[in-house]
């Protein structure tokens, strides 16, 4: 499975995107977002620029190039893993405007028989003033059986590995949110993600998962909107970045819980989200908010 790391600073060429109103919405009703400020003032949600930026995203991922072929390119992809996620915001999108989207391959670094892939995309308005950017760390197993026995051993020792809060952090707010058993399909559609290990039981199993996996994005969404509605008082238009790491799979039907703490900065929330079975599925998250 070598991966070519003379791609390092390959880059695509810009897209340009209109946002639609009717999109966003779709979009909203997919992360069960009950936040009116969003159609009050003719915006999107911060994370709606995933749904500009993940086809040119894949279209690196995909690219033959990357992996020597065809063939171990499908099985690459198949063993990809969303590791960590983080985005930085200048200010939200406005329906109607036109966005122009970029993606570059940002590092490749071989760890042992497996491969980190750092990719960057970036979004600008027509006058090249840049909107937000991102950045998606994947990792690509070796083999399926790596992965069932990362699996196997993150269920023996979830409890001992489990990233805990220091004793000296306040809690600010518990708040839980339910996973509807058809939020795959709906958030694929609206963010234009179609990974099959999200849609497909054979491929899911196939890529060494018990079944079908929610978006690690949708999950991050539905989050952001929890502390946005809790800790920010419905504004999202403060939000300057987010951070995080997807540390497990979130399933359909899944209840989860998310904590936010007190930090010493008082434009930073630290956060975490566990599932019923008091398992993190996402750890070391960092809300940055403008003063």
């Amino acid at each position: 499975m070598p991966i070519n790391t003379n791609l390092v600073n390959f880059k695509t060429p810009e897209v340009k995107n209109t946002i639609q109103k009717e999109e966003v919405e779709k979009y909203l009703r997919a992360i069960n977002s009950k936040n009116n400020y969003y159609l009050d003032n003719n915006v999107a949600p911060n994370i709606y620029s995933v749904a500009q930026e993940i086809s040119i995203l894949e279209s690196i991922w995909k690219m033959p190039d990357l992996h020597g072929s065809i063939e171990e390119m499908e099985q690459n992809v198949l063993m990809l893993v969303h590791g960590e996620q983080t985005m930085n915001f200048k200010r939200l999108l406005k329906f109607g405007e036109t966005v122009k989207t970029y993606a570059k391959i940002e590092s490749i670094i071989q760890k042992g028989a497996n491969y980190i892939l750092t990719l960057l995309a970036e979004h600008h308005d027509e006058d090249k003033n840049k909107i937000s950017d991102s950045t998606w760390t994947l990792f690509i197993r070796a083999a399926e059986s790596d992965i069932k026995k990362e699996s196997n051993k993150l269920k023996n020792n979830q409890k001992k590995k489990n990233d805990k809060p220091k004793a000296d952090l306040e809690i600010l707010n518990s708040t839980g949110f339910d996973i509807n058993n058809d939020i795959t399909k709906a958030y694929s559609e609206a963010s234009n993600d179609f990974n099959p290990i999200h849609l497909d039981e054979d491929t899911a199993k196939k890529a060494g998962l018990s079944g079908i996996i929610v978006h690690g994005l949708c999950t991050m969404a539905m989050t952001m909107e929890q502390i946005i509605d809790t800790n920010l008082n419905g504004n999202p238009s403060v939000l300057d970045s987010i951070t995080l790491r997807f540390s497990s799979p979130v399933y359909p039907g899944d209840s989860l819980e998310v904590k936010t703490y007190k930090s010493e900065n008082p434009n930073t929330i630290n956060f975490d989200v566990s599932n019923s079975s008091n398992i993190k599925v996402i750890k070391n998250g960092i809300v940055k908010t403008r003063s």
